[in-house]
């Protein structure tokens, strides 16, 4: 007995899906057709098919193991149906969000609160001469500090004390150093402090901020290992260095004392830790080859990765199931082309930029909305943060499909 596939609510704007045989059949269907589905006893409603008679179910249900009875259809298990929190009801489902945000028109997504509602959230970008702050909608940049350094290859964002931190590269590891400043009114730097690490932040490809203890997480990519250090820096230790080839991306989830990282060395993959380096679990191994940033929904508990040689942004959950594509190059509007850097995930944004491209866009992270946003500057970058409580953001590189560089 074949078992008949039932779309999902119409809340979700999509139709009961009724396969081309299945309609065809009912333009000329046989007597001996209409009587086997007169005797199948469907619940709900019956096709005659060439196959055979098929039941079939109203919207928000499908059709059970027997093949007859209904069931309800649990359209929160499908990606995408709530940006936040989803309920499963009898025939239909309720999204809802968390606090700090609020719900909008279309009832499934959330936007997020302003606290201070003069404190707009903006998009920090780093690269060799200076930190920069953008609007969301990147219609002004305007340069916090002059870094005047080699390279600014890290950076990250600390809320609770309005600060941020970032490496300064130099010429050798005794000139390389982390550097962090307070950014109260996001105008101009203050208090700027050399926070002096005991190991060598030289190799250092990425950190993250732990902002309950105020511990630093740092990937070193040509030692091979990820190392933490309290906000001192005085006392480091090596969080992992075995079977870690060329690590890149990290994201923390201090609510869960989860580590997330990537490595694209002998076996690519994305990776999970406890904060303190115990059970290493691996969460994708296939489809994967270049590996880079990484960034979390902590609302959701969805880990978000960008692949740098197979263009696209995918994402799993904490235990690296429910695997979805989210943005890949030739299927979008929005040309994803080696996506490196990436930033937190916020109100179901995605924003993207390309080393060597300098340039930055902004997309629709939603699967039931086609729709983007694109801005470009000429801003050089390399790194990217958000200044805005610890919610949702995502930004990786990107370049638009026959356009060129401005």
């Amino acid at each position: 007995m074949r078992r008949a596939v039932t779309g999902k609510n119409h809340e979700l704007n999509t139709s009961l899906f009724v396969p081309a045989f299945i309609a065809s059949s009912f333009l000329c269907p046989s007597p001996e057709l209409i009587s086997n589905c007169t005797h199948m006893a469907c619940q709900e409603s019956c096709a005659v098919t060439p196959g055979g008679p098929v039941c079939y179910c109203k919207n928000g249900y499908e059709v059970g193991p027997d093949g007859k009875l209904c069931k309800d259809f649990d359209e929160c298990a499908v990606y995408g149906t709530c940006s936040q929190s989803c309920t499963n009801t009898e025939g239909s489902y309720t999204c809802s969000c968390v606090e700090g945000y609020l719900p909008q028109p279309d009832n499934r997504s959330c936007k997020a609160k302003n606290v201070p509602v003069d404190r707009l959230p903006v998009l920090l970008i780093a690269n060799s001469q200076n930190i920069q702050a953008t609007s969301l909608s990147g219609t002004t940049v305007h340069s916090l500090l002059s870094t005047s350094t080699k390279q600014t290859t890290a950076m990250d964002f600390h809320y609770a004390q309005e600060s941020v931190c970032w490496i300064h590269v130099g010429d050798s590891p005794s000139l390389t150093h982390l550097k962090c400043a307070k950014i109260p009114n996001l105008k101009s730097f203050t208090e700027e402090r050399v926070i002096n690490i005991s190991f060598s932040l030289h190799h250092v490809e990425q950190m993250a901020i732990d902002w309950l203890t105020g511990n630093f997480y740092f990937v070193d990519d040509v030692d091979d290992r990820i190392f933490v250090c309290d906000k001192d820096g005085q006392t480091c230790v090596t969080l992992l260095d075995l079977e870690l080839y060329n690590p890149k991306g990290i994201a923390l989830d201090p609510t869960m004392g989860k580590v997330f990282f990537t490595d694209y060395g002998q076996i690519p993959k994305v990776e999970r830790c406890d904060m303190d380096g115990q059970n290493r679990t691996k969460l994708v191994d296939s489809k994967i080859v270049f590996p880079h940033g990484i960034t979390l929904d902590l609302v959701s508990r969805l880990v978000y990765w960008a692949d740098a040689y197979l263009d696209y942004i995918e994402v799993v959950d904490y235990e690296g199931k429910n695997r979805h594509t989210i943005i890949q190059s030739l299927l979008n509007s929005l040309y994803v082309y080696n996506p490196r850097s990436v930033s937190p995930v916020y109100s179901c944004n995605v924003f993207l930029t390309k080393t060597g491209e300098n340039c930055c866009c902004c997309a629709i992270l939603d699967p039931n909305r086609v729709e983007s946003r694109v801005w470009r500057r000429s801003l050089a970058s390399h790194r990217l943060t958000f200044d805005h409580p610890p919610m949702l953001l995502l930004c990786c590189c990107s370049k638009m499909a026959g356009d060129d560089d401005k």
